[in-house]
């Protein structure tokens, strides 16, 4: 999402921008054990068990630690600009990094706030009968070139199921 690799372009990470101006795997691996405790947002801990898909009960600092580095690889492509896109829960792990506001994306993509890239295609009112038909997602328009187009779509807000597809 070009917010959030604009914010990390214009701040080089920040507050964590010992560990992410030139960031190596190793290092967003300690960014992240580092703000474990230390940022603890309202949607941070679902985003951290998105990533990195945490067992009930499990040390979370442990359990990073443990995570081999190939993990973090797309992460770096795409701050890189090696990339032009990523899957949502790496955007959000990159967002948390970063302290981008609001996340996650979802809050992101539904506040009220002007998207320099995105364009509503379509707003449906999610319907709760039974035997009423399944509500047309909400879909975006995230980046457009004359090659390509990124769009995200709230597959299933209840859910927090969000779907980015470039073509």
């Amino acid at each position: 999402m070009n917010e959030i690799l604009d914010k990390y372009k214009r701040e080089k990470g920040g507050e964590m921008s010992s560990y992410l101006f030139k960031p190596t795997r190793k290092q967003i691996k300690e960014a992240c054990l580092w703000l474990l405790e230390r940022r603890r947002g309202k949607y941070d801990e679902a985003i951290l068990n998105r990533f990195f898909k945490f067992k009930e009960g499990e040390n979370k600092s442990y359990a990073i630690e443990r995570v081999n580095g190939d993990r973090f690889k797309p992460i770096l492509n795409f701050l890189a600009g090696e990339t032009k896109s990523t899957t949502p829960a790496n955007l959000e792990l990159i967002a948390w990094l970063i302290d981008f506001r609001p996340r996650p994306l979802s809050v992101y993509l539904n506040s009220n706030t002007k998207h320099e890239y995105e364009a509503p295609l379509h707003k449906s009112t999610p319907q709760m009968h039974i035997n009423t038909p399944l509500p047309i997602p909400e879909t975006r328009v995230i980046e457009k070139t004359d090659k390509s187009i990124t769009i995200i779509s709230q597959i299933n807000p209840t859910l927090k199921i969000t779907t980015i597809v470039s073509l």
